[in-house]
């Protein structure tokens, strides 16, 4: 019922957990505290109805709000060192995420952080529910590294020499003009993907 109230309200619910109050209220319903992931924590309480329940749900910011503001004040004096456009916009909605607790604003900086390409800097930051099968409890991630340069220009002749290796595949049929020699199961155009070996700080 939580979850629905959440879907109904456009409430992510990946920077969330429940709470539900010990104590009842005046009219003998119980209280609970749907808690928020946020820098601030100054926001009003925001109360939900809970249909078909006497039960009271309630919105509550500030979450871990120590450690997303020390994040927050990183990445703001990470902004003044942004090598581009780009990186300042996905910056910025990082921030934004993380001070207000909005996975809208996460999910905007996600489009922008996947047009960053080749960056000498990479990272990655926020919440991944892979564990979770109903992609609902998510954990934290925040990872800085540094691009391998030679490692990287390694891997780019691989990708250089990939329709080759392709045609080389099981399913190939090197020996037929379909699609190129490399199969039924191949795109007709490879389209390379960006990346870079990167080394963690």
């Amino acid at each position: 019922m939580i979850s629905q109230v959440l879907q109904e309200n456009s409430i992510f619910p990946e920077n969330t957990r429940i709470r539900k109050s010990m104590e009842s209220t005046e009219t003998g319903t119980h209280t609970y505290d749907i808690l928020l992931a946020s820098a601030e924590d100054s926001i009003p309480i925001n109360e939900l109805p809970l249909k078909d329940s006497a039960a009271v749900v309630r919105l509550v910011c500030g979450d871990h709000c120590t450690e997303l503001e020390q994040i927050s004040s990183s990445l703001s004096t990470a902004l003044k060192y942004a090598a581009n456009d780009t990186q300042k916009a996905f910056l910025s909605q990082y921030i934004e995420s993380f001070r207000t607790g909005s996975l809208h604003a996460y999910r905007d900086s996600q489009r922008s952080w996947v047009k960053d390409k080749a960056p000498r800097v990479e990272n990655i930051f926020g919440v991944e529910p892979y564990r979770d099968p109903h992609g609902t409890r998510a954990e934290f991630e925040g990872l800085v590294a540094i691009s391998d340069s030679e490692e990287t220009k390694a891997l780019t002749r691989l990708v250089e020499n990939s329709a080759k290796f392709i045609r080389q595949l099981p399913w190939a049929a090197s020996q037929s003009s379909e699609n190129d020699g490399k199969g039924p199961f191949e795109k007709e155009l490879f389209e390379p993907p960006d990346f870079a070996s990167i080394h963690g700080m």
